[in-house]
């Protein structure tokens, strides 16, 4: 294994609230994790921050409108919460602000329409939002910027294909959108938009269709990972997917060794690292495992801790963080992040 190569787990103080579908922000070396469900799938106003460097959980006031799923980023020193799912199971169009100089909440204007399942960038110090699935079930295409100083909502081009569920990636001044869900069928649907020429193009399509496939990416290339198969009685797929950016084209890796989806999933040290997710075996899981785009090969890293599906992940400083998720019929506030470069795997709390 080579020096460089991740593959220690390091556990840190276990968050206050054990929840699912809980969403991290991180700014000036504090994780913030916002909303999530309960164990009875009931959505949650907990608000809390980890203190990244003096290892210590604070609870902070609760998020005004109870939320799962919900999409955040931050801008400045606040943080902009919008969408996700209500007490209600519907889609929201409410957008909380939380300035973590005054430690206050405050209501911004609302969406266009209330959403769940959209991704959320930050472009120009504007918040930019795509897609997303409305009250009605049906998937959008959306495209819109929010000004936080101005707290104005614009609407942008729209976005060629209706979907929601996407991830979205902004590399030199493009925001790609891949993947994503109409209803409950997988798109293999890739689109990009241009802001220097305000204009989207459609890109080769994602090679086989997935819903529950994670996206990372490395500036230069962009990866697809797993999922659960278009036929869901094919189970969970292992195929791993990348896209070279300059050359505008898809190529089929050699295959994860284990079929899952729903897992964490970062780049350390140029390596991709997939950790936990769900498999076919109908459970959580806690391999880990770690892809080398140079050498085209898999290795196999330190189990997680604990085994994690559905739960919040976020990269920073070159580790990747695992907070709460589900496992085994229990809901989790452990807490371990990825390391790069130590040399043994402390235990469990």
């Amino acid at each position: 294994m080579a020096a460089t190569e991740p593959r220690q787990w390091e556990i840190h103080l276990p968050m206050p609230s054990k929840r699912v579908f809980a969403t991290p922000v991180i700014l000036n070396d504090k994780l913030y994790v916002i909303g999530g469900c309960d164990m009875r799938g009931k959505p949650l106003a907990n608000f809390e921050m980890y203190d990244l460097k003096a290892n210590t959980w604070t609870a902070l006031p609760g998020i005004p409108t109870k939320r799962a799923g919900a999409a955040a980023v931050a801008v400045g020193k606040k943080i902009i919460v919008l969408g996700g799912v209500s007490e209600t199971q519907k889609p929201l169009d409410s957008v909380e602000i939380f300035d973590t100089d005054t430690n206050e909440w405050t209501v911004g204007e609302s969406m266009r329409e209330s959403l769940l399942g959209v991704p959320a960038t930050v472009h120009d110090g504007n918040v930019i939002v795509v897609g997303g699935m409305a009250a009605d079930g049906n998937p959008r295409n959306y495209f819109m910027s929010y000004d936080v100083e101005k707290n104005v909502w614009k609407s942008l081009p729209p976005m060629p294909t209706e979907r929601y569920a996407t991830f979205s990636f902004l590399i030199d001044n493009q925001l790609y959108v891949i993947g994503g869900r109409q209803g409950k069928l997988p798109v293999d649907v890739f689109e990009k938009f241009d802001f220097s020429s305000n204009e989207w193009e459609t890109l080769p399509n994602i090679p086989s269709k997935r819903v529950f496939a994670m996206y990372v990416t490395d500036d230069m290339h962009i990866f697809s990972v797993g999922g659960l198969n278009q036929k869901a009685e094919d189970g969970f797929s292992n195929i791993l997917e990348c896209y070279n950016i300059v050359e505008n084209s898809w190529v089929t890796c050699p295959p994860m060794p284990t079929k899952r989806g729903d897992f964490a999933i970062g780049m350390i040290a140029g390596k991709i690292v997939c950790a936990g997710g769900f498999g076919n075996l109908g459970r959580p899981l806690s391999v880990v495992e770690c892809y080398d785009p140079t050498s085209g090969t898999w290795s196999t890293l330190s189990d997680i801790p604990s085994s994690h599906s559905s739960c919040a992940y976020t990269m920073y400083d070159g580790r990747l963080y695992i907070i709460g998720g589900l496992s085994l019929q229990e809901l989790f506030s452990s807490f371990p992040s990825f390391l790069d470069g130590c040399h043994n795997i402390m235990g469990p709390n």
